[in-house]
């Protein structure tokens, strides 16, 4: 993404998309402001994407989703201190109703991601490899169920 920003490359998905024209089923991810784009991307492209997966992430009535028929796991951290739980909590409207979701205990914002340390965010309880390992299983058994 340009300077590393989803919000400066909302549409890069649909060149990954183009160069792989055999795969037909599609599912888009993303984190913290990436969740957001990829909400977005969905919405722009609605019959391009088969699944959602946010990270920490959540849309708003900007990207309102709460009418499509799309499968979306959200997994969020119970001391994340950017995407808080009741931010999580108060945006469910805007996704479908049918919405997974799963909440690591002590996982926090910083840790879906590998770059350090985040201002305003909380103090894990667990390790990043934990999180990260409890992150890739539930996506796993997301996308394959």
């Amino acid at each position: 993404m340009p300077l590393n920003l989803a919000v400066f490359g909302s549409d890069k998905a649909l060149k990954v998309m183009e160069k792989y024209p055999d795969v037909s089923d599609w599912s888009i991810a993303g984190h913290s402001l990436g969740g957001a784009m990829a909400c977005r991307f969905c919405l722009d492209h609605p019959t391009q994407v088969g699944k959602l997966i946010l990270l920490a992430a959540y849309t708003t009535s900007s990207y309102d989703l709460s009418q499509r028929i799309l499968p979306v796991l959200s997994i969020t951290a119970s001391n994340d201190g950017l995407s808080t739980p009741e931010k999580i909590k108060k945006n469910r409207v805007f996704l479908p109703a049918d919405t997974r979701y799963y909440e690591i205990d002590g996982g926090n914002h910083a840790q879906f991601g590998d770059y350090g340390m985040q201002f305003g965010d909380g103090q894990a309880q667990i390790s990043a490899l934990e999180q990260l390992e409890i992150t890739v299983d539930q996506i796993l058994a997301f996308l394959e169920g």
